[in-house]
């Protein structure tokens, strides 16, 4: 469809003209990352859609990403009807910016997830579940049987997430695990329905018709509140529970409401964002790295050679090798930009008028980060759409790739609202890769590569898919850890 360019009044952003009601929302409907790049090449770095009757601006330059989230009139949440009834603008990823939303992530930046409990988690659950879930892939390479890379580390991920937030699960009572299957299933019900589309968002009207989606919503928000809530009293009520010494991150909310820092509303929406935001980004990054090593057995087998030299059959992969492993972190970054989970990240929306790049943004616009077109731009990368892990590698002298300290390489976000949980994520998926491709190798089934289209979501995932895991080291030659 060939639109003109909207004559906008003094000031807005270039773009599209759209259609009467509805704007440019046909043209996003399907694959909307990639209909989004394509609107932002043609219009250029800060442009305007009307997604019915929100005007929606698209920012697809790194400077102006800074500048533009960088800026309180900009650190508000765009937030859709049903993200509205989830959370009820009152957590981390989804209230508006101002002082409750600052206490949370001053919490969560500087106590919940430092170093120390970070290390406390991991040591207890984190480093167990992806050594369990290693385990799994070898016997099932050993069994001839084909691994579903999708379908197990969202398990692996959904357990680590769990017990790093609730504690260890060996021993507890029935209750306490059909509790966690039920929020699990709150959790995917949320990864599958979170970004569905809703045209009553956009179109006022439409919201006076009958709507299935928002209707199970509401359903969906007392279910999440039931189970969390009872899961934290669960660890509150927990036999011999020292709070002195936290042995799980719902232990460390816990203190910190004795100590009158953190309210209890705050505990269970910081449980509940951790569940959401941890689970599936980090399992679609190990999916997308996975897949991409095996459609490249080369680049794999130069993994291989740097773990074999650095670490060896006597040891496993730690948090701590990530210099050590400078190609294995290479492929880990370049998979994070070649496949972007989070390719428009979380809408951000203009609490006042303010200005960026020259442009006006007017009140109440939604604001989109155009991460993908960022991570694809010609501009930035040298071949942007060819996955080359070199460009991630440290320069001669031993200081960082420009590839890694510029300011277009953003998978967790800029500005104010940039991810809190991104020190967690990159812990577990640096686990989870290096521990996977220290002890397997994995190749697809008939030694050709598999397509690796994108599906549009909550994150963007590869379509489901199957590989060959053959171990690397026998059991003999590695020793107990």
């Amino acid at each position: 469809m060939n639109y003109s360019t909207t004559r906008s009044p003094k000031g807005l952003p270039p773009g599209p003209r759209g259609l009467p009601l509805f704007g440019s929302l046909l043209d996003v409907r399907h694959d909307t990352h990639l209909a989004i790049d394509r609107l932002a090449r043609r219009y250029g770095d800060i442009c305007l859609l009307h997604f019915g009757s929100v005007p929606t601006v698209i920012i697809n330059d790194p400077d102006l990403l800074q500048e533009a989230f960088g800026k309180t009139e900009l650190a508000d949440r765009w937030v859709s009807e049903i993200m509205d009834i989830l959370s009820e603008q009152k957590d981390l990823v989804m209230a508006p910016y101002g002082e409750h939303w600052r206490r949370m992530q001053r919490f969560a930046n500087r106590e919940l997830l430092s170093a120390r409990n970070l290390d406390n988690v991991r040591e207890r659950y984190i480093e167990t579940v992806v050594n369990d879930l290693v385990e799994q892939m070898g016997r099932a390479g050993d069994a001839g049987t084909l691994v579903s890379p999708i379908e197990l580390t969202a398990r692996s991920n959904s357990t680590l997430m769990f017990r790093s937030i609730f504690g260890q699960e060996e021993g507890s009572g029935g209750d306490f695990l059909e509790l966690r299957d039920e929020l699990l299933d709150h959790v995917n019900w949320i990864f599958a329905n979170a970004n569905a589309a809703n045209l009553a968002d956009y179109i006022p009207w439409l919201r006076f018709l009958p709507n299935g989606g928002v209707k199970e919503a509401r359903t969906q928000s007392e279910i999440g509140t039931a189970i969390i809530t009872a899961l934290v009293e669960g660890s509150r009520n927990r036999p011999g529970l020292d709070l002195s010494a936290p042995a799980c991150l719902v232990e460390v909310m816990l203190a910190k409401e004795e100590a009158g820092e953190i309210t209890a509303d705050m505990t269970r929406d910081l449980c509940m964002d951790l569940l959401i935001t941890g689970t599936d980004t980090s399992a679609q990054t190990v999916n997308w790295t996975l897949l991409l090593l095996a459609n490249r057995p080369e680049i794999q087998a130069r993994v291989h050679e740097e773990l074999d030299r650095v670490v060896g059959p006597d040891a496993r992969p730690t948090v701590d090798d990530r210099i050590r492993l400078p190609y294995t972190f290479a492929c880990l970054a370049e998979s994070m930009r070649y496949r972007t989970i989070g390719p428009l990240a979380v809408p951000h929306k203009a609490s006042e008028e303010t200005e960026v790049g020259g442009y006006r943004i007017p009140a109440g616009a939604q604001v989109l980060g155009n991460i993908y077109s960022v991570h694809h731009d010609p501009r930035f990368w040298e071949s942007p759409h060819e996955y080359i892990p070199e460009r991630f590698l440290p320069q001669s002298d031993g200081s960082p790739s420009p590839a890694l300290t510029g300011n277009a390489f953003i998978p967790f976000g800029t500005g104010h609202r940039r991810c809190p949980g991104r020190r967690f994520a990159e812990m577990t998926v640096w686990l989870h890769v290096t521990r996977m491709l220290h002890r397997l190798r994995f190749e697809t089934p008939g030694g050709n590569p598999l397509p690796e289209d994108e599906t549009f979501g909550l994150s963007i995932s590869p379509n489901p898919y199957r590989l060959r895991a053959t171990q690397r080291w026998s059991n003999k030659e590695m020793a107990p850890q």
